[in-house]
Order: structure tokens, then sequence, then C-alpha cells
């Protein structure tokens, strides 16, 4: 709040009394009522969401949610780096597929204890997004998705040579076995593989995934991300480093990405080159562009969608045909994706009812 020129006293001098009657500071990030709020909110979305196996109960619907779940928290990896940074990425499968291969690997030729395995995957693949990031994050633009889309494509072809058929299966794949005595979150390999059982697990990591990139990006450090997202050349003349917040954005991704295939690989129980594809880092770029960049949940109701799709078209043999007109309607007619045109059609319609009712009013 803002000093009045009564509230000075006379005897102040000039120069200080200029500085009491500036404006005050306009306060930006996160405020301890804005937190508490978001995370009220958080829990209650949480405790809701656990009631969905009870809500749903056929079971190729529930699979089709938890499928949905997953390709969402990938999705929203992209969408976060994206819409806070302006880096568009087609390689965060690297970290997805590292990751489940990691966890794989871990659980059925180390003979780890699924929690160990799962710690060790997504560590790993935050570890490569570090290392990777470092050196894409300064080539932004077509380069950078370039680049992303070549390290993507190499780790795919690395897993499927002859000389590490031994650790990953190559074409075959690699199965993923553990102890019948050990558990996540208390469900066995057989009750993970179960939907409903799996939703509580994929849920949670949804919401704090959620959770964790609301805060960032109402924090100083997304406004940050955002100001170099619109002009890098003027954050830099304005005393901002430039490099470090993009890599610590990337690095955030990554490890979303890496937590998502470890998702995939527990559910699945079977890890494949699919993961490290082409395919997949097409799916999730074109679910986050349905979805939407610019909205939280953008990607994740875009991951949801997809796969809704592809349970109900696969059958046709026409998936990639509709999924192709549906990134057009996306791009040219829905503007921020199906989520950014939802709300703001929403945001039209309660401005023309505020208009009417206040010309009704007079």
């Amino acid at each position: 709040m803002s000093t009045t020129a009564e509230q000075v006293p006379s005897e102040v001098p000039a120069a200080d009394r200029s500085a009491l009657l500036a404006p005050a500071p306009v306060q930006s990030g996160l405020d301890r009522r804005t937190v508490l709020r978001g995370l009220g909110i958080a829990v209650v979305i949480l405790i809701v969401g656990l009631f969905v196996p009870d809500v749903i109960s056929d079971e190729t619907n529930m699979g089709i949610a938890t499928d949905g779940v997953v390709l969402g928290i990938l999705a929203l990896s992209i969408g976060f780096l994206a819409h806070r940074s302006g880096l568009i990425s087609l390689g965060h499968t690297a970290f997805y597929g590292a990751s489940a291969y990691g966890l794989a690997i871990a659980t059925t030729q180390w003979d780890w204890s699924p929690m160990q395995a799962i710690v060790f995957a997504v560590l790993g693949g935050t570890v490569l997004g570090l290392v990777i990031g470092a050196f894409v994050v300064r080539t932004p633009g077509v380069s950078f998705l370039v680049l992303t889309l070549a390290i993507g494509q190499a780790l795919h072809q690395l897993v499927v040579q002859d000389s590490v058929r031994g650790t990953t299966g190559a074409y075959d794949g690699l199965a993923v076995t553990w102890g019948a005595d050990d558990k996540v979150a208390g469900l066995g390999q057989s009750e993970i593989g179960n939907a409903a059982s799996f939703w509580p697990l994929a849920w949670v990591s949804l919401v704090v995934v959620l959770v964790i990139l609301w805060l960032v990006g109402r924090s100083r450090f997304g406004r940050v991300l955002e100001a170099i997202r619109e002009n890098e050349e003027r954050a830099r003349f304005s005393g901002f480093n430039t490099y470090v917040p993009r890599l610590i954005a990337f690095t955030l991704s990554s490890a979303i990405a890496s937590l998502a295939g470890a998702l995939f690989a527990l559910k699945a129980s079977f890890v494949s080159p699919d993961t490290l594809s082409f395919v997949t880092a097409g799916d999730s770029l074109i679910a986050a562009i349905v979805g939407g960049f610019a909205t939280l949940v953008g990607p994740l109701v875009g991951g949801v969608l997809y796969i809704y799709a592809q349970s109900e078209l696969s059958d046709s043999g026409n998936l990639q045909l509709f999924t192709g007109i549906a990134l057009v309607v996306a791009v040219v007619f829905l503007r921020g994706g199906v989520v950014g045109f939802v709300t703001d059609t929403g945001r039209k319609v309660r401005a023309r009812v505020a208009t009417t009712r206040k010309g009704a009013g007079r």
C-alpha cells in the first residue's frame, strides 16, 4: 500500500518523501495465502480422484483412464517446457524410455526391489536430462526440436543393437519382474497390472506433478522463464542469466517424463523399443498440442483424449487419419487447444452475460 502526502511528516527530506510517496511495487510470485488455497484444492482433487475406480466399473474404461494419466504426465512434461520456455521437444521419449528400461533392468537383472528401481529410474532419467539439456537448451527454436528428436532416435537405435541384447532384449523388449514379497505402495506385481489397483498410484503421481508445475509456474522462477521465452535478449540485458533457468526447466521436465516412464513400466510389466520411438514422441506432442499448452491441465486432457481415441479407432485402421484431422482442427480452429478453447469460450460467455445484465440494470 502506498503512502499519501498527508501521512508523511513535514520534516522528512524531499528525497525521502519521494521514496515514501512512490507506489508500492506489485508483488509477483507466490504468497502464503495463494499456496495454501492451491494446496487445499489439490488435496480435494486428490481425494475425489481416488474414488474414480468406484465410478468406472468397466475394466476397459478404467484401463483407458490409467493409460491416459500416464501419457498425460508425459505430455505435461512437454507442455510445461513449451509453455514456460518456448522449447518444443520431440525427444522426451529419451527420458521416458530410459526410465522404463532402467526400472526393467534394475528389477529383472539386478534383483533390486521395485521401490529402489523406481528411484533409480527417475533419477537416472533426470540426470540424463540434465546432461542433454546442458547442450541442447543453447539452441532454441527448430534446432532444439531437431536435436531432441535426434537424441531420442539415437537412444532407440542403441537399445536394439545385438551387442546389448542381453541387457535390453533388443527388438524383443524386456520383461519387468520382481519378487513375490516385494511391494509398491502395498501392491504386488499382479495387483499393479490391474488398472483399478494401479489407479491410486498413477493419480497421486499426477496430482503431485500438477502441484509442482503450478508452484513453479506461479513462482518468480516461472516469471523469469516467461520473460526469457518472450524476449531472451531483453531478459539478458535486464541482468538475467537465460541459460541456467532454461536448463533447470528442461531438467524438471525430463524428471516428469522419467516418472511417466517408470509408471508405464510398472503398469505394463514390459518395456520395448517403442517407448523410445518417434511414434511415442509424436503421440505425446500431439496430445499436448490438442489439449493445449497454455493451460496446466491441457496436456493431461489431450493425453486422455488420445488414449480414448486410440481405443475407439484403432480397429478401424484410421487412427492416424483422425489424429491428423484432430491436430489440424486444434491448431487452426481451437486457439490454445481443447482446454484453451473451452476456457476462452466460457470467459466470453460470462463477459457477455455481465454486459447484458449491466445494460438491463440501466
